[in-house]
């Protein structure tokens, strides 16, 4: 059982690291003001264990800043606190409704966005090369202090990013046959999907 659980956790982290990758790939690429480079982080928080999950993020983070640019790598800290916060909501029951799930993804975007301003603010100035600068840039031409401009401008795009990622990791365990999984049980009754329904949707 010990192996079996280990070689789980060997073959979840890259592909959530993937997931993570691929989700933010498609994002820069499109140069959409989001970052969805947490969906493999909040599953395997979910599935794993907020450690898991934050070296999911750790690792995601790390990599993006060697290929993609170096302002990522302090960011992982806002990954970590993703990935804790959705284990907590996950426990708390806040996945077994969309309206819970959507709830849960602000909330965990508003507090990520004050963390994600402080790094911004106070690592790189306030800019660190994603989208969002543009807006940040406009607000403090328009007079907004430098904390104030980057926290507003954050916000609805993390707020945005944080719902969505919370939603496709829910869609995911509501399609995905969790009966595969160490903690079946558990996501079943966190997520409301009774046995004779995982049955169902994973034949």
């Amino acid at each position: 059982m010990m192996r079996k659980a280990s070689s789980f956790v060997v073959a979840m982290i890259p592909a959530g690291i993937a997931l993570n990758w691929v989700a933010n790939s498609i994002v820069e690429m499109l140069k959409l003001p989001l970052f969805l480079n947490n969906i493999g982080t909040v599953l395997n928080s979910i599935v794993l264990g907020p450690i898991w999950g934050g070296i999911t993020a750790l690792m995601t983070n790390v990599i993006l800043a060697l290929i993609v640019r170096w302002t990522y790598l302090p960011f992982a800290l806002v990954g970590i606190l993703v990935a804790s916060l959705a284990y907590f909501f996950f426990k708390k029951g806040w996945f077994k409704k969309i309206w819970m799930v959507v709830v849960a993804g602000a909330i965990t975007g508003l507090v990520s966005s004050v963390l994600a301003t402080v790094i911004s603010v106070y690592v790189f100035g306030g800019f660190s090369g994603h989208t969002v600068d543009v807006l940040t840039a406009g607000l403090i031409a328009s007079g907004q202090q430098i904390f104030n401009a980057t926290f507003i401008a954050n916000i609805p795009g993390t707020v945005a990013d944080k719902v969505l990622t919370f939603y496709i990791v829910w869609m995911i365990l509501k399609i995905f046959p969790v009966r595969f999984l160490p903690n079946a049980k558990d996501i079943r009754e966190k997520i409301g999907v009774s046995k004779k329904a995982s049955k169902n949707i994973s034949a």
